[in-house]
C-alpha cells in the first residue's frame, strides 16, 4: 500500500478543508465527505452507540467531530504517518487523547488482531474510505468484524460501481462488458464493445491530476464495489439487517455538468443528499453499507 500511504501523506495537510462547513460553497470540488459524516453521525445517534472505533482516521477530523457531537468514547487508526502525526495534534488541539489515533496498515492481519485486542470490542465501527485501496475485501471486513461488539454496528464505505449506469462514460462499458456480461460470450460482448463505443463517451472520464510528488487519486488502487456483492461479503463475516446509505450526488451525469450555473449546481446536490430512496444507487457515486452484529 506504498503508493495509497504516499498519497495520503501528500494530503493530510488539506484534509480537514472537507469537513469544513465554511468551505461548503467555496471549495471547488463538492464537499461530498462533509455531508457523509453527517449522515454517519446521525446513524451513530439513531443506534445509541456510546463508543466507536473508526479504520482509516485521517488526520481524526471526523472522530472529533463524532466525539463533539455525541459524547462517545473514541479509538482510531490511520495507515498514513503523516495523517497520523497531525491527527494527534488536532485531538492534543481539541482537549482529547493524542494516543487514541493510532498507525495501523488495515493489510497487516498481525497488527490488527493486537490493535482489536488493545483496544476492545466498540459499539460502533467505521471505515470511510479505505476498502477502495485494500486487495482483499473478505479479509478487510472480518477485520472490521473485530473491532465490533455482538449487537454493535458496521459502517463501511465504498465507491458505488452502480453509478456507472448514470454516467454514460468509460466507466459505463467498462462495468456492461466486465461485470454484467462477464459470463456472455465473446462474440456478443465484442459486438456490445464496438455499439457502445460509438454510444458513449468513452474517453471520459480524464484521470485526476495534482501537482504533488505523490501519486494522484487515480493513480493508486481504488476499487468500485457493487453494492450487492458488497453486501454478501458483510453477511458471510457475521452481519446482518443490512442497510444502504447514499451520498455524493448527482443531479446530472457529470459530463454535463458544466452546462449548469456552479451554484444552482450545488444547491441540488446538497437538496438531493437528504434522499433515501433507491435512486442514491443510481445518482451517488459513494455510498455505505451499515449492518449489525449477529
Amino acid at each position: 500500500m506504498s503508493d495509497v500511504r504516499a498519497h495520503y501523506d501528500e494530503s493530510a495537510s488539506s484534509y480537514h478543508e472537507q469537513y469544513d462547513p465554511d468551505l461548503i460553497w467555496r471549495n471547488a470540488e463538492y464537499p461530498a465527505n462533509f455531508f457523509r459524516l453527517e449522515k454517519v453521525i446521525r446513524i451513530l445517534e439513531d443506534r445509541g452507540v456510546s463508543s466507536v472505533y473508526e479504520l482509516g482516521a485521517g488526520e481524526a477530523s471526523p472522530i472529533i467531530r463524532i466525539r463533539e457531537r455525541l459524547g462517545v468514547d473514541i479509538r482510531a487508526s490511520d495507515l498514513s504517518p503523516e495523517m497520523v502525526r497531525l491527527g494527534k495534534e488536532n485531538l492534543a488541539r481539541h482537549g482529547m487523547d493524542p494516543e487514541w489515533l493510532t498507525l495501523l496498515d488495515v493489510e497487516d492481519d498481525a497488527a490488527l488482531g493486537a490493535e482489536a485486542a488493545r483496544v476492545g470490542p466498540s459499539d460502533a465501527v467505521i471505515a470511510l474510505g479505505v476498502i477502495p485501496h485494500v486487495r482483499d475485501d473478505d479479509a478487510f471486513v472480518a477485520a472490521m468484524a473485530q473491532f465490533v461488539r455482538p449487537g454493535g454496528s458496521l459502517i463501511l464505505q465504498f465507491r458505488n460501481a452502480m453509478f456507472s449506469m448514470f454516467t454514460f462514460n468509460r466507466l459505463t462499458k467498462e462495468f456492461i462488458l466486465g461485470e454484467i456480461m462477464a459470463s456472455v460470450p465473446k462474440t456478443f460482448r465484442d459486438a456490445v464493445e464496438e455499439d457502445l463505443d460509438v454510444r458513449l463517451a468513452v474517453d471520459k472520464p480524464p484521470k485526476r491530476e495534482w501537482d504533488k510528488d505523490a501519486p494522484a487519486y487515480d493513480e493508486i488502487l481504488a476499487r468500485f464495489h457493487n453494492p450487492f456483492e458488497l453486501a454478501d461479503v458483510v453477511r458471510r463475516h457475521g452481519f446482518d439487517s443490512i442497510e444502504y446509505g447514499w451520498y455524493n450526488f448527482h443531479p446530472t451525469y457529470p459530463m454535463i455538468a458544466g452546462r449548469f450555473d456552479a451554484k444552482e449546481y450545488r444547491e441540488a446536490q446538497i437538496a438531493l443528499e437528504s434522499d433515501d430512496s433507491w435512486r442514491g444507487m443510481f445518482l451517488c457515486s459513494a455510498g455505505m453499507i451499515i449492518a449489525r452484529k449477529l
